[in-house]
């Protein structure tokens, strides 16, 4: 596998050929919703590039990545979106009128706790966690947030736990203001009808702790030799995932032509002197760990599902990079544990693929590091250097468990149907006399004076 520091995935260089494929749309760009949990995406048209004159254009399907810019990635758009905007964003559903169904009942009549003299009404959702509206799915508390109805009348709620979606029917008797009486509270018969109503999360776009964010777009098309009055499923043709740009959250302008060559020469810097190591990128966003505590918030710290991150299989990788050579000296140290070896520096690497504090590398010689936080210079947003202190780790650290198999490829790990809003797209530079099918964007006047 190349070193991933080594790696043009500029679209503009790979299609010096006819390809058997859609080329994928150019000058794919992100932009901040500007509210937690939302990112806008805009491109250019792939229909009108000449590469793309053999097929018939449908649109574009849009990909989504935590963590790695090499994947998994899941596909978040259900049908080809036609237009050259897309928004994705934390969704908070309304599920309305959820029939209760008997395996959902925990506690239907029964007397359970010493606080508890009267019979219990207690079920769980079949959705879970429930969720605050407007929130990157905050688990909702309020009993007020969640209608509950037994045979068309409203009941009361006596309590709700929305990390499990358990909710409790209030059985005990409420005092009427207006008649200054007792009223009893609706309860579920044998044979009632119990509904409930509350928001779920259906999809979480996670922005806090510097979570890293990728997207890659593709072309759906097919080609014009087909029938296109009867186009089946397998005349499709979609822009191989790794033939697509991709853009992140941390990318806050286009590279120019200047600035492209002092990123390779860096790495050619690198290439000559720097020692190559893999890289794993600690995941952030995926399939809780069964170890995780829902008392403690936190996972076990010798888990080896999940090494001690709280996320199925922890980390992402290995992937190939290449840094500063080794240049500290090694001790060793006294602490309260017993004796440690102490080798902490200072490093740098090319601005891909990104890496984060708590991320750690494997050496040739199988030491790992832990990586500190990342300072990551820039000329206009423009990410050129990541710059980090590494930490030797223990050999008795959980992270010596993660197993070295090789990298991890790109692929499709499943589907979720977004609906985008049809809105503007972002404005970007425009040069009138280059065509669109070759013309590159930036986002500022300055970029496109140095670039034309």
């Amino acid at each position: 596998m190349p070193y991933a520091s080594d790696r043009d995935r500029n679209p503009h260089d790979l299609e010096l050929t006819q390809p058997a494929f859609p080329v994928p749309p150019l000058n794919l760009f992100l932009t901040s919703g500007y509210e937690p949990g939302k990112f806008d995406l805009c491109w250019d048209d792939p229909s009108v590039m000449a590469q793309n004159s053999q097929f018939m254009v449908y649109g574009v399907n849009v990909y989504r990545s935590f963590d790695s810019e090499f994947g998994p990635y899941e596909r978040l758009t259900e049908l080809a979106v036609g237009s050259t905007f897309y928004r994705d964003l934390t969704d908070n559903v309304v599920i309305p009128d959820e029939v209760v169904e008997s395996p959902q009942w925990v506690l239907r009549g029964e007397c359970v706790g010493s606080d508890y003299q009267e019979p219990r009404f207690v079920f769980r959702t079949l959705r879970c966690p429930i969720v605050q509206s407007a929130t990157q799915a905050v688990n909702e508390n309020n009993r007020d947030a969640v209608r509950v109805t037994i045979d068309g009348v409203d009941a009361r709620i006596r309590q709700i736990h929305g990390d499990t979606g358990e909710v409790e029917i209030e059985t005990r008797e409420f005092p009427e203001v207006g008649t200054q009486t007792l009223s009893p509270s609706p309860i579920p018969g044998p044979d009632s009808v119990v509904k409930v109503t509350y928001r779920y999360n259906r999809s979480l776009l996670k922005t806090d702790l510097g979570t890293r964010v990728y997207y890659r777009v593709t072309t759906l098309a097919v080609p014009i030799r087909s029938d296109l009055d009867v186009v089946r499923p397998q005349d499709l043709r979609e822009t191989p995932l790794d033939r697509a740009a991709f853009t992140s959250s941390r990318e806050l302008e286009k590279k120019d032509y200047i600035w492209t060559e002092a990123v390779r020469r860096n790495r050619w810097i690198l290439q000559q002197g720097g020692e190559r190591v893999k890289v794993f990128l600690r995941k952030t966003v995926g399939e809780r760990c069964p170890c995780w505590s829902s008392t403690h918030k936190q996972p076990k710290n010798d888990c080896q599902v999940c090494y001690g991150v709280g996320i199925v299989g922890g980390y992402e990788g290995p992937y190939d990079i290449t840094i500063a050579p080794d240049d500290s000296e090694r001790s060793i140290q006294q602490g309260d544990n017993g004796r440690q070896q102490v080798h902490t520096y200072g490093v740098w690497t090319g601005p891909s693929p990104l890496l984060s504090q708590r991320d750690f590398i494997v050496k040739v010689n199988g030491e790992r590091y832990s990586l500190g936080g990342v300072h990551m210079p820039s000329n206009r947003g423009m990410q050129l250097q990541q710059h980090f202190n590494i930490g030797a780790i223990d050999e008795l650290d959980i992270r010596y468990k993660v197993p070295v198999n090789g990298s991890a490829t790109m692929y499709s790990s499943y589907t979720k149907p977004l609906i985008p809003p049809h809105l503007d797209p972002a404005k970007k530079t425009d040069k009138p006399n280059i065509p669109d099918e070759r013309q590159l964007r930036g986002r500022t006047k300055t970029w496109e004076n140095i670039t034309y």
